[in-house]
C-alpha cells in the first residue's frame, strides 16, 4: 500500500464516520444502502469492496496508542488536537501504513 492510498481510505473513513444516523434501520455507518437482491453490478460489489477497508482502517485507528487515535481524530474529525500532534500524527500514519497495508493487501 502506498501513502496516497492510505490518504484515500483516511478521507472516505472520515466521510463514513460523519454521516448522519436518521434512524431508518440502516447501519449507521454506512457508505450505500442494500435493498436486497442478488445484484451483481460492479458499482455494488465496488462499494461493498471499498466499505470493507474503511471498517478495517477504523479497526486498526482504534488499535492504535490512544494518543495516535486522538491525532488521528484531530486531523480527519476535527476534535481538539493532543499535545505533540504532529509527532504523533506521523506515527499513527506510519503504522496505519502498515497495519492496513498487510491487513488489505494479504
Amino acid at each position: 500500500m502506498n501513502i496516497e492510498y492510505l490518504m484515500y481510505l483516511l478521507d472516505e473513513w472520515a466521510r463514513w464516520m460523519k454521516q448522519d444516523d436518521h434512524g431508518l434501520g440502516y447501519p449507521k455507518r454506512s457508505l450505500g444502502i442494500s435493498t436486497g437482491g442478488a445484484s451483481g453490478s460492479f458499482d455494488e460489489m465496488y462499494e461493498n469492496s471499498e466499505l470493507e477497508k474503511i471498517k478495517t482502517v477504523d479497526s486498526v485507528i482504534h488499535s492504535l496508542d490512544n494518543e495516535q487515535v486522538k491525532a488521528i481524530y484531530a486531523r480527519y474529525l476535527g476534535s481538539k488536537k493532543p499535545m505533540y500532534y504532529e509527532l504523533k500524527l506521523e506515527h499513527a500514519v506510519d503504522n496505519l501504513l502498515t497495519i492496513v497495508g498487510r491487513r488489505i493487501n494479504g
